[in-house]
């Protein structure tokens, strides 16, 4: 994969607008963000929503400040799709010293609703050289372009439409075929055995925040890949799936340049429509940095 220089870079995300009421950002749809049946969903365009939601809060304040996520719910509307380009824009519904309420609205071009969502940011204490050096006015000045997504080695590779979902995350734990584009970016690696799925994520450099963390939309794109997995775990042949609603809650920033995190997933309840599905994001000693939950939308080949 080639160097990839941000989050927002990774994810062809940019062409920032900043006014009084909000933010907006732009972002390329490729097939690097799809999963791997070759599908666009919630963890494609995670980091934009965040971005977007969490900026609103942070471009409101005039002087130097540090703000992190601390919620971030999405819920998903028509799909997108690989040459898809998406507009996000936010709006900052309430703000005060300490926290930002925010809401997204991400769009088509064909002016489809793809997903909405709200958000919760904090401001914190803590900042960093990298974060004090960021211009504001010369990073909203944008350019109208985005920049173009890294080229991820992973391919789609043909699933055998016989296969019931417990058999696909096997094969992919297997590695017989490809977890897809998608979390060979995210770094991911997938354990499967019938049971609910555990993935893994080495930290890259490229996910870090100003602050040395990785950031928040990165965070929301692989806890979101992890609940979809665990989603996929419950289809049968023929049967297809999407995130339909994701919540996630920050607890912790966790380091960019530390050790694996682990993305323990729970089945919470299984319907023919609908799953609910849970992932833990920790580290090797046990500390948990988030915890999401997650609808899973359903189109059953077959009666379930």
């Amino acid at each position: 994969m080639s160097t990839v220089n941000g989050p927002q870079a990774a994810f062809g995300v940019g062409s920032t607008h900043v006014n009084e009421a909000g933010i907006a950002l732009e972002q390329q749809v490729t097939r690097a963000h799809a999963d791997h049946r070759g599908v666009v969903e919630m963890p494609a365009y995670a980091v934009m929503a965040e971005s977007v939601t969490s900026g609103a809060y942070w471009y409101s304040f005039s002087e130097p400040v540090s703000t992190v996520q601390a919620w971030l719910a999405l819920t998903a509307g028509a799909p997108a799709r690989p040459g898809a380009r998406l507009r996000a824009v936010s709006v900052l519904s309430h703000r005060d010293d300490m926290y930002g309420t925010a809401t997204v609205n991400i769009t088509n071009g064909s002016a489809d609703v793809i997903c909405t969502g709200v958000a919760r940011a904090v401001r914190v204490g803590r900042t960093s050289e990298a974060l004090l050096a960021i211009d504001k006015d010369k990073l909203a000045q944008s350019s109208g372009e985005v920049p173009p997504t890294p080229h991820v080695g992973a391919d789609v590779a043909p699933i055998d439409p016989g296969w019931d979902g417990a058999t696909i995350l096997s094969a992919i734990s297997r590695g017989d075929i490809s977890a897809g584009p998608l979390s060979e970016l995210l770094a991911i690696t997938l354990e499967a055995d019938g049971g609910d799925p555990v993935l893994t994520v080495s930290p890259q450099p490229w996910m870090a925040n100003p602050l040395g963390a990785i950031q928040g939309g990165v965070m929301a794109s692989i806890v979101g890949q992890a609940c979809s997995m665990a989603g996929q775990n419950h289809t049968g042949p023929g049967d297809r799936h999407t995130v339909a609603d994701l919540s996630v809650f920050y607890f912790r920033s966790p380091p960019a340049d530390r050790g694996a995190l682990t993305l323990a997933t729970t089945t919470e309840r299984v319907g023919r429509r609908l799953a609910t599905v849970s992932a833990t994001m920790t580290d090797a000693i046990g500390t948990l940095y988030a915890r999401a939950v997650a609808n899973i939308a359903y189109d059953r080949a077959r009666a379930f």
